[in-house]
């Protein structure tokens, strides 16, 4: 169930938001879920997924990371791949913060897909490789001689979920693939492809090893 205290504590809350705003400031982000406007593509997507959508708290993203490192996981090795990437402020996060192999990231909204490219072009003044593309996670199927370091944001429901689990669970433990789970409302669905789980109650964070 939601940690209640946690989410609705007003402080903490405070602090993730101003965490995040000052990410976007620095690094020149524009488009935002919660400052898109757009109610009907809001609503329409809601119906598809587990909960509202918006964008993750970057904190609870670098604490995932964390774990991650102190299971003794090398970076360099693995993709960072964002599974319903949304507006892609937490792949540049990722990428401006972390050291993976490469990085990518899908979602199945064009028009989510098409701001994410936008916030890259204009955070990302260098010369960087991320790919962003439209895709439906139910269908989408993983390189297969790739270690992943999957990130979800509760991104869609149960169905889904086990959709994409069931295609793609031998790919994800051949590679020893990791799935970094922020508010992971469909944690049971996933308890019946992988019980090798570090969750963090207070948080609602997940890191799932394969």
């Amino acid at each position: 169930k939601l940690n209640k205290m946690y989410h609705n504590n007003s402080i903490i809350r405070s602090i993730n938001f101003i965490y995040n705003s000052i990410f976007k400031y620095l690094n020149n982000i524009s488009i935002d879920l919660e400052d898109d406007g757009d109610k009907e593509t809001l609503k329409r997507l809601n119906s598809q997924n587990s909960k509202g959508l918006g964008t993750v708290w970057l904190l609870n993203l670098k604490r995932l990371y964390k774990i991650f490192i102190k299971n003794n996981y090398d970076e360099k090795k693995y993709h960072f791949l964002d599974v319903g990437c949304g507006n892609g402020i937490p792949l540049i996060y990722a990428y401006k913060r972390f050291k993976f192999k490469s990085y990518s990231g899908f979602d199945f909204e064009k028009k989510y897909v098409e701001n994410s490219k936008k916030n890259l072009k204009s955070s990302i003044k260098n010369k960087c490789i991320i790919n962003i593309f439209h895709q439906n996670a139910k269908n989408y199927i993983l390189h297969e001689n790739k270690p992943f370091f999957i990130f979800m944001f509760n991104p869609f429901n149960k169905l889904i979920m086990k959709k994409f689990l069931e295609n793609n669970i031998k790919i994800l433990i051949k590679n020893k693939s990791v799935i970094a789970y922020c508010n992971c409302i469909e944690l049971e669905e996933i308890k019946n492809f992988c019980n090798n789980i570090t969750f963090i109650k207070k948080y609602k964070l997940a890191l799932i090893r394969f």
